[in-house]
């Protein structure tokens, strides 16, 4: 299974101290150059915990590849940032499984490219299935993103709709 991961979802589970459901539940995660920028070599400078997580399983389990195309173009035509157009672009290249990305906008533009997507719900959604975690914990791992919506840019209303139905 391929799986390309931008930004924020790594960020998510590195925050929350369960980066390891990532693994669990993948295996093997594919970030492209400007995501690597943007969890780590930014989030390291800036002294985010979170950076140095990500930065010890980069060449682990973890994959760093460039995009063969220019993001430039692409951020521009969907009118999104460019480390989410790397990440898009990146898992039409390897022909992804899919890609994990939050923002709105972004997994439009990736949807309308073809890529299939999930969000940080989706891989807590996905760990339940596959027996990593049971409801109990992906609950608490929820309520920790709603009580810090500013840190975790996921609506409250949808973390409410994910806390009932698991």
């Amino acid at each position: 299974m391929i799986v390309v991961s931008n930004s924020t979802p790594l960020m998510h589970f590195a925050k929350v101290g369960k980066l390891e459901l990532l693994k669990s539940a993948y295996s093997e995660l594919i970030i492209s150059s400007a995501a690597f920028e943007e969890t780590v070599s930014e989030g390291i400078l800036l002294g985010e915990e979170d950076a140095f997580l990500i930065e010890k399983e980069v060449g682990k389990w973890i994959k760093v590849l460039a995009s063969q195309d220019d993001a430039t173009v692409f951020s521009t035509k969907y009118k999104i940032h460019e480390g989410e157009a790397a990440s898009i672009l990146l898992a039409m290249q390897l022909d992804a499984d899919f890609l994990l990305i939050n923002e709105k906008d972004g997994r439009a533009a990736a949807k309308a490219s073809g890529v299939k997507v999930k969000g940080t719900i989706g891989v807590i959604s996905d760990c339940i299935k596959n027996q990593i975690i049971k409801s109990a914990e992906a609950i608490e791992i929820l309520l920790k993103f709603k009580k810090n919506p500013l840190e975790y840019w996921i609506n409250p209303d949808i973390i409410d709709m994910a806390i009932e139905k698991f």
